[in-house]
C-alpha cells in the first residue's frame, strides 16, 4: 500500500529534522506499527502519509504511485483517527456523524458502529456531555465512516478503560480480517503486541529497527 524511502521532514521553526531518512513499507492487509516515546516523529510520519504535511524530502508511494499525484480521491480511501479528537461539541454524536458522512461517496452503517463501541444509547446526546473516553470512541467510529481501505490510528486506545480498549482492538482486528490495512501509531507496547504484524521502532527521528513483535 505504501512505500517510503529516505523520508525526512523539518518543521519551519525547527533547526533539526523531526524525521531523518526513514524507509519502510506497509503491505496490503497488514497492521503496521510505529512505536516509540513522544516526540520521536511518529505522528509527523503519519501526517505526511495522510497528506497533511508536505515539503518533505524523500519518496512516498501509495499503490505504486507518488503520493503527491493524488487529489481529493485519496481521502475517499483512508480513515484517520487523530490522537486528540475534534468534534462539534454542540451537536449530538449522530449529528456529528451525519455531517462527516456527507464528505464521502460511501458510508458505513454508523448505528452498527456505535453499538459496537457502546455509544448507541448516547447517540442523541450532545458531544460536550461526553467523557474523554466516549469522545475517543466516537473519534474511532468517525475513522471508519467511509469504509476505508486503510486506517491511520494515532494512539487509538489512549484514555480508554481496559474493557473499551479491548473493544477497539477487536474492531481493528475485524477490519484487518476483512482485508483492511492499518498504520498504528502508539507508545504502548501492549497494543503493538496484540495488533501488529510488523513494527518500526522509532528513536530520535529515525527507525532503529523493523521487526515482528511476535515471539
Amino acid at each position: 500500500m505504501f512505500q517510503v524511502k529516505d523520508l525526512s521532514f523539518k518543521y519551519p521553526k525547527n533547526k533539526e529534522n523531526t524525521i531523518e531518512k526513514i524507509s519502510f513499507e506497509i503491505k496490503e492487509g497488514e497492521v503496521f506499527g510505529l512505536l516509540g516515546p513522544s516526540g520521536v516523529g511518529k505522528s509527523t510520519t503519519q501526517k505526511i502519509l495522510i497528506k497533511l504535511l508536505t515539503n518533505y524530502q524523500g519518496e512516498v508511494l501509495y499503490k505504486g504511485q507518488d503520493l503527491t499525484s493524488y487529489g481529493k480521491e485519496f481521502y475517499q480511501e483512508i480513515g484517520v483517527g487523530f490522537e486528540m479528537p475534534v468534534h462539534f461539541s454542540k451537536l449530538t454524536a449522530n449529528e456529528n456523524l451525519t455531517f462527516f458522512k456527507k464528505l464521502y461517496k460511501t458510508s458505513a452503517n454508523t448505528d452498527e458502529l456505535l453499538q459496537q463501541v457502546g455509544l448507541y444509547e448516547d447517540r442523541n446526546k450532545l458531544v460536550n456531555e461526553f467523557s474523554k473516553g466516549m469522545k475517543a470512541r466516537l473519534n474511532f467510529v468517525r475513522a471508519l465512516i467511509n469504509k476505508p481501505k486503510i486506517l491511520f490510528l494515532d494512539e487509538p486506545t489512549n484514555g480508554l478503560d481496559p474493557k473499551n480498549a479491548r473493544t477497539i482492538k477487536a474492531i481493528i482486528k475485524q477490519f484487518q480480517e476483512e482485508g483492511g490495512t492499518v498504520l498504528l501509531t502508539t507508545h504502548l507496547m501492549n497494543d503493538v503486541d496484540e495488533l501488529c504484524d510488523r513494527v518500526a521502532f522509532m528513536a530520535n527521528g529515525k527507525i532503529a529497527e523493523i521487526d515482528t513483535p511476535k515471539i
